[in-house]
């Protein structure tokens, strides 16, 4: 029976280990999609804002200006993408793990955190590159 306590007691640790390091990488892919969220409100706005630029352009009638729009309609679709990318990565994003093993739930928290980081990436560029044409 002595032998049976410590067993018991290195296989809870080694769970609990386990839960912990999930728990962590499940909070690490938040922290990222937390961080990013915000930036959703700003993806608006500035669409709304070059789209204003556009229809400037436009009534300019000057046919100098299809450059400059056509950069601003880039602008519009990178924002637009990066948008949707987010909407996507939530939609998909399931954190019912039930059924299961744990080697499973870190391999799936490990491409959700990489695809979260990528949208993030995807994100600022976008409102990196759009906050510099509403500047020009």
């Amino acid at each position: 029976m002595k032998s049976v306590i410590p067993l018991f007691l290195i296989v809870l640790l080694m769970f609990a280990s386990c839960e912990s390091a999930k728990d962590k990488l499940y909070d690490q892919v938040m922290v990222v999609h937390d961080e990013i969220m915000p930036k959703m409100g700003a993806i608006m706005k500035y669409k709304k804002q070059l789209n204003k630029k556009i229809d400037t352009l436009i009534e300019e009638g000057n046919d100098a200006n299809a450059d400059k729009i056509a950069e601003l309609t880039q602008a519009i679709a990178d924002l637009d993408n990066s948008h949707e990318e987010m909407m996507n990565w939530m939609r998909e994003f399931d954190n019912d793990f039930e059924g299961m093993v744990n080697e499973e739930v870190m391999e799936y928290l490990n491409n959700q955190k990489k695809k979260i980081e990528n949208v993030g990436k995807v994100a600022n560029s976008a409102l990196s590159n759009a906050e510099k044409i509403l500047a020009k």
